[in-house]
């Protein structure tokens, strides 16, 4: 499916993987291959995906500190695959609800990589949304999303990651994170306007020595 959408639309494509023996026929097709967040340490993944040649985006865990991005993206280095970047996917505050840190955005720089922002995925509340006739599904804080993309872009990132639908009540995933296409346009000038202006990729030199006016 993916290789008849690439062909037919001439869009790179980015996926996931699961199983270190996917790797190998995804990588014939995909331009950047993505490593969910619950398998951002599944070693045997990282470096299955790494061999394939391709773009590596691995996602933040959940459940992870920032400093685990840099060990996945040392491993993937380690299996001589040099193009990997790191993403923010928000961190678990309780049950059924994620928060987004800027700080990891900061701190995620230490894997000396692209460090992206995964938006819509990160305005998730996993499991908090009950079904009629029982189960659970993911709800989300759609509303939120200008909030988060004007933070990360501001922060300094070097990319963000959107799920976008042209009617995202009838989404069949990640309905409540979808942003509507009808309003990517206006969105995504604004983000590159602040990009534009933002400083947030260069360090600040903090001066403690004591103040004195002249």
């Amino acid at each position: 499916i993916l290789e008849k959408v690439k062909l037919a639309y001439g869009l790179p494509i980015v996926t996931d993987v699961h199983e270190s023996g996917q790797c190998e026929a995804v990588g014939k097709v995909a331009d950047i291959i993505q490593i969910p967040a619950f398998l951002c340490r599944q070693t045997d993944l990282l470096v299955a995906a790494a061999k394939t040649g391709k773009i590596i985006n691995i996602k933040k865990g959940q459940m992870c500190a920032s400093s685990v991005m840099v060990n996945s993206a040392e491993k993937v280095r380690l299996a001589g695959n040099q193009n990997v970047m790191v993403c923010e996917r928000g961190t678990m505050f309780g049950y059924n609800d994620l928060i987004v840190d800027p700080r990891n955005l900061e701190w995620m720089r230490e894997a000396n990589c692209p460090v992206v922002a995964d938006i819509t995925h990160s305005l998730q509340q996993p499991a908090g949304k009950k079904l009629e006739g029982g189960g659970v599904a993911s709800g989300g804080l759609r509303e939120l999303i200008p909030c988060i993309a004007r933070t990360s872009v501001a922060v300094g990132v070097d990319g963000i990651f959107m799920e976008v639908h042209d009617d995202p009540l009838s989404a069949p995933v990640d309905g409540p994170t979808q942003w509507p296409l009808r309003n990517l346009e206006e969105l995504l000038e604004e983000l590159v306007a602040i990009a534009r202006v933002s400083k947030g990729k260069q360090q600040f030199n903090i001066d403690l020595t004591p103040f004195r006016e002249d």
